[in-house]
């Protein structure tokens, strides 16, 4: 921490002692789970905190949110997906303070935005990210605003005060939950840049996000989700947990294998072969953590879409026996898929593991997105 933010942090720790002791802490409650485990921590940037909540402070008020200590104009990020409710945006007012209502019903403060012009302390800045006003979506970890001295934080140093407040209303003090937040080190820059951070070099980036819009994927990193994975193999109990979701395959109470039992996808894997779609690895055995090859995703396409080859074409030369045979080519009738050896395209590649990306694309072609 340099000298700059150290002395911030003492300024602001001398004014809440300066307030006063005689008023109580605000109510508030000890969850039983951390919230912070799946949200992101809001600054992005060089920073300082103390849990100061319940502290007194002038006029009788009580310390509502955690003060993190941070330089004018570090980044401010949604914590989580949500809308922007109420905003403090008059310049040179009270601005800059907004409020965000999460989509699972929470909601986040962010005051103290900034409100200066680069290297001034004239109340002329603006403290919000283009496009952030009321009633925009925004997504997690998505740049909302930068740290200021706004409001009555003029002689306090910079920060943002930041509060938590659960689905019922009720402010929780917050420091717990943003020691457990998930930090980041650079901000997204608006919400077009679609579903996940990590698929921007992809070829199947476009086919991804057609897959998230429906619902049929919701990321690999639970429960952020903001990242997709796509270059690592999909597996089987994954290839699961897709199709029922496109499907919207109801619950079973039968159990069909003997290895899934604890997996996160087992009802997903019972539901799909309850409506005749899934196979096992073995007579008894779904292997779901074993990545899905392209002759069985050809098995499991034609079964849940239906999917023919009314001329009997062979288009490949390398799945001859294969007991996918007759569903590759039904795949590749329906121009699903054209083979993995282009240009000539004349091998389908069977055995080979696919990647989530991959998938995505197959999914897209199999929809007509």
């Amino acid at each position: 921490m340099n000298g700059k933010l150290r002395a911030l942090l003492a300024f602001a720790l001398l004014a809440a002692a300066l307030a006063g002791t005689s008023a109580a802490a605000p109510e508030a409650r000890a969850d039983e789970e951390i919230y912070g485990a799946s949200m992101y921590f809001p600054v992005v940037g060089d920073n300082y905190y103390t849990d100061t909540f319940g502290d007194p402070r002038s006029g009788g008020r009580t310390h509502e949110g955690v003060d993190i200590m941070a330089e004018k104009m570090i980044p401010v990020v949604a914590v989580a997906a949500g809308t922007v409710g109420w905003m403090h945006d008059e310049q040179g007012g009270d601005c800059c303070a907004m409020a965000l209502n999460h989509d699972d019903g929470w909601s986040s403060w962010y005051i103290h935005l900034n409100n200066d012009t680069p290297g001034t302390d004239d109340g002329l800045g603006w403290g919000f990210a283009p496009g952030i006003e009321s009633g925009v979506h925004v997504e997690a970890g998505q740049l909302i605003g930068y740290v200021g001295d706004s409001g009555n934080a003029e002689d306090a140093g910079s920060h943002l005060h930041f509060e938590l407040h659960d689905p019922d209303g009720v402010v929780l003090n917050p420091t717990p939950h943003v020691d457990a937040a998930i930090v980041i080190t650079a901000a997204l820059d608006s919400a077009d840049q679609g579903y996940f951070r990590d698929d921007d070099d992809s070829v199947h980036e476009a086919n991804i996000n057609k897959i998230a819009d429906l619902g049929i994927t919701r990321g690999c990193n639970p429960p952020v989700n903001d990242m997709y994975c796509p270059e690592r193999q999909i597996t089987r109990g994954e290839m699961a947990a897709f199709l029922r979701r496109n499907l919207e395959l109801p619950d079973t109470e039968t159990d069909y294998f003997v290895d899934d039992a604890g997996s996160v996808f087992e009802d997903d894997i019972n539901a799909l072969t309850e409506a005749g779609i899934a196979f096992g690895c073995t007579e008894t055995e779904y292997c779901p953590g074993q990545p899905l090859l392209r002759d069985e995703l050809a098995g499991f396409f034609v079964r849940s879409y239906g999917f023919e080859n009314p001329d009997a074409t062979d288009f490949f030369v390398d799945d001859d026996g294969n007991e996918f045979e007759a569903a590759i080519n039904a795949m590749a009738f329906n121009e699903i898929t054209l083979g993995c050896n282009p240009p000539d395209n004349t091998e389908y590649c069977p055995s080979r593991p696919l990647t989530r990306a991959e998938m995505a694309s197959f999914f897209a072609r199999a929809l007509g997105l």
